[in-house]
Order: C-alpha cells, then sequence, then structure tokens
C-alpha cells in the first residue's frame, strides 16, 4: 500500500522546500564522492529542492549514532526520490499532485500517462519512485538503492533491507 507520508510531515517538507536555498556543501561534496558517473549524472538533473532534501537525508545517515553506514545506504537515502525530476514539476504542482494523490485512485491517476501536458506530468510524479528506481538500474546502482527508491513510500516494510539500516533510511527521509 502507498503511503505519502503524514501531513506534517507533507507540511514541513513544503516549508523547507520554499525556504531551504542550498545544500550543506561539506555533506554534498561527500555524497558526490560517493556516487558513480551515472548517479551523479541524476542527482545534478535533480531540481535545487531536490538536491537539498538528498544532501540532507546522506547527512542524517552520515551522522547516525548507530553507523558508520556503507556508501550504498547512504547513496539509497540521498537518491531515492530521484524519479521526481522527470515530472518537472515546481513546488505548487507537487503540492497539487500530492493532494491529487490522495483523494484520487491510483488507476485514475495511471490511465494520465497516456495524456500530455499536466496530467501526465502529475502521473510522473505520482510514480516517482517506479521511475526512480528504473532510473538508478539503468545507472548502476546498488540494489538496495534500488530497492528503496522503489520501496520508501510502501507502508509493508522492505524485506530486502535490513531493519536497522531500514530505520536509518525512513528517519534519512523525514527529518
Amino acid at each position: 500500500m502507498l503511503q505519502l507520508g503524514s501531513p506534517f510531515h507533507l507540511v514541513k517538507r513544503f516549508f523547507v522546500s520554499v525556504f531551504a536555498f542550498r545544500a550543506d556543501t561539506k555533506t554534498e561534496f561527500q555524497l558526490l564522492e560517493l556516487l558513480n558517473e551515472e548517479e551523479k549524472k541524476l542527482y545534478l538533473s535533480q531540481p535545487r529542492i531536490d538536491r537539498i532534501h538528498s544532501v540532507r537525508n546522506a547527512k542524517c545517515v552520515l551522522s547516525d549514532p548507530s553507523g558508520p553506514f556503507q556508501p550504498s545506504h547512504v547513496i539509497a537515502a540521498a537518491l531515492h526520490d530521484v524519479g521526481k525530476a522527470e515530472s518537472n514539476l515546481g513546488i505548487l504542482g507537487r503540492v497539487s499532485a500530492t493532494t491529487l494523490q490522495k483523494i484520487l485512485p491510483m488507476d485514475i491517476i495511471r490511465s494520465w500517462c497516456r495524456k500530455d501536458g499536466l496530467r501526465k506530468r502529475i502521473h510522473s510524479y505520482c510514480i516517482h519512485s517506479e521511475l526512480g528506481a528504473e532510473l538508478l538500474a539503468k545507472a548502476g546502482s546498488a540494489p538496495i538503492v534500488v530497492s528503496w527508491a522503489l520501496q520508501h513510500h510502501n507502508e509493508e516494510d522492505n524485506t530486502e533491507i535490513p531493519q536497522d539500516v531500514l530505520a536509518v533510511l525512513k528517519r534519512a527521509d523525514r527529518s
């Protein structure tokens, strides 16, 4: 079952998106050193707000007291939302897409893949997990990176990811 996050988390993400202007440079350099060339292209193709979110997530994993974690765990935290870039939606478009995803059946939104314009972009945003997993697999990312991108909105726990790592990835995404 798809879970988009609590209303509190969504409101927090909105305000961070509006008011955060730059990523932590030190953490961003650490992240870039971990990425392969194709992953770097994906990271850099993201809008500023998503790169800031990526770096915040990476920093959360890097500084987690239960670490240290493998580089693939940091990359999973950082790149799990990379599929959002495909939609090319700004903040208000993303808010609209998230709202529609909460109120419309997913089969309606999935039918929009055959449309043009805004509906197709909303569809892309709503399936960003699937798009991101495909992009990361093509980029040669580690299986845990692809798995977290695909399943980070699922209510059920991902059995492919160790529970301790899963807990850290979830905390990072909610940071």
